[in-house]
């Protein structure tokens, strides 16, 4: 209840739906037969003219998706604005509660207890840090909520088909999205045929809207391109990152920003390819796994935003929380499972909570009430990497030569004799 009155709050006092206002003027502009990359390349164009004389302007809303998407655009057109803007929004209401299930599937039982009381509150904190994303109304909310709803089935229970069509279908809108096919091999090493069929699909989809639509294609590109060039939509990755700092000051962006993403993506994939061999290897649980595999998964993105990484949130809460665990009680009280009450373990507990609420803070006093000339992108870099590094150190951490043999309990035995019994773990 207090998530939602403060969504309703928020909405009340502030912007809301500024994506969602896009793609409604696309609709429209679809509708009555006119050209909305045309009319958006007019607004971009007028928009850099004046950021000469008026820098603090923001830029306009386009719509970024593929020609292919405009007939679905064109269907929906004819409902009534009231009833699209009705059933758009609980379409962004269901992906975001998806989101935040699939994401609760990840823990185990004692991190269940916690976490579903945080639930409410993570829609607010996009990637550990917080924004009103939630209000853009983006078609990535909806899409992510119903690839990771499918992922969970897959490393569940190996169903994996409604995944790869459930993200071929989202390649539609945003190709990057392809970069979640590396989710299923890292979880199932039987599924690089499949997932690589699904990425072929995805390519020759992209490039038959060449053939069919080779003058609307064309504005698509350049509609991309002057977007970059607006300095709005580089992200928070590393190359979007240093993108955005080349953009800043005047410099070009293009080669460096590609060549770094090449390098990150190996790297990654390379660390992900190894790490996912060592799980199997030491037969690890899945829940310890499938976190860190997806966000990694995640990182291979090209262009990160606030939405990718809120699908993410919950991930990277478990990460960063196992990883702290670990590192202040060690391996040991983790894995014996001792629940035995003494001061030492709530003391142990207490240190874990502040630690991990001073790692939350700070970098959302950084970017809340930090000083003016501290970019957001490097901050959200930061925690990303982060939380990714605590992860592989996490891992390696839950190795079978690092975990100690639980020691026998003694457990008192009900007979007359009250006779002390070993009882293994």
């Amino acid at each position: 209840m207090g998530a939602a009155i403060t969504l309703v709050v928020m909405v009340s006092v502030g912007s809301v739906g500024w994506d969602a206002q896009g793609y409604w003027k696309a609709s429209q502009a679809v509708h009555y037969g006119s050209d909305p990359y045309a009319e958006d390349l007019v607004a971009l164009k007028a928009f850099h003219n004046r950021l000469a004389s008026n820098p603090a302007e923001r830029p306009p809303f386009v719509y970024v998706y593929s020609p292919m998407t405009l007939p679905f655009l064109r269907l929906l057109a004819v409902s009534p604005h009231w009833l699209l803007g009705l059933l758009y929004w609980a379409a962004v209401a269901t992906g975001a509660l998806l989101q935040l299930w699939a994401g609760f599937q990840m823990a185990d039982q004692r991190e269940r207890r916690w976490l579903a009381l945080m639930l409410p509150a993570i829609i607010f904190f996009p990637g550990l840090v917080t924004d009103d994303a939630i209000l853009s109304g983006n078609v990535s909310y909806p899409l992510y909520g119903v690839i990771l709803a499918a992922a969970t089935a897959g490393w569940k229970r190996g169903r994996w088909s409604w995944y790869y069509i459930a993200v071929l279908a989202a390649s539609v809108f945003k190709m990057p999205f392809l970069a979640l096919l590396a989710f299923p091999v890292l979880v199932d090493r039987r599924q690089w045929l499949p997932s690589g069929m699904t990425a072929i699909a995805g390519v020759l989809i992209f490039a038959w809207q060449m053939r069919l639509w080779p003058s609307m294609f064309r504005e698509y590109l350049l509609t991309l391109r002057l977007m970059l060039d607006t300095g709005n939509s580089f992200g928070f990755g590393p190359a979007g990152t240093l993108g955005k700092a080349l953009w800043r000051r005047g410099l070009p962006f293009s080669s460096a920003t590609t060549i770094v993403y090449l390098v990150f993506a190996c790297v990654v994939g390379i660390v992900l390819l190894f790490l996912a061999r060592r799980v199997r290897e030491w037969d690890l649980p899945r829940e310890t796994w499938i976190p860190i595999a997806l966000m990694g998964t995640f990182l291979l993105n090209p262009r990160i935003m606030k939405y990718d990484i809120a699908a993410i949130t919950v991930p990277m809460l478990l990460i960063g929380w196992r990883a702290l665990r670990l590192a202040l009680d060690g391996p040991a009280d983790e894995r014996l499972g001792d629940n035995t009450p003494g001061t030492g373990q709530h003391g142990s507990k207490r240190t874990l909570i502040l630690v991990a609420a001073a790692c939350f803070l700070v970098p959302n006093v950084i970017t809340v009430a930090g000083p003016t000339w501290v970019p957001e992108e490097p901050v959200r870099l930061v925690v990303l990497l982060a939380i990714f590094t605590m992860g592989v150190w996490s891992l390696y951490q839950s190795r079978p030569e690092v975990q100690p043999q639980a020691a026998p309990k003694r457990t008192r035995v009900e007979d007359p004799s009250e006779a002390l019994v070993e009882q293994g773990p």
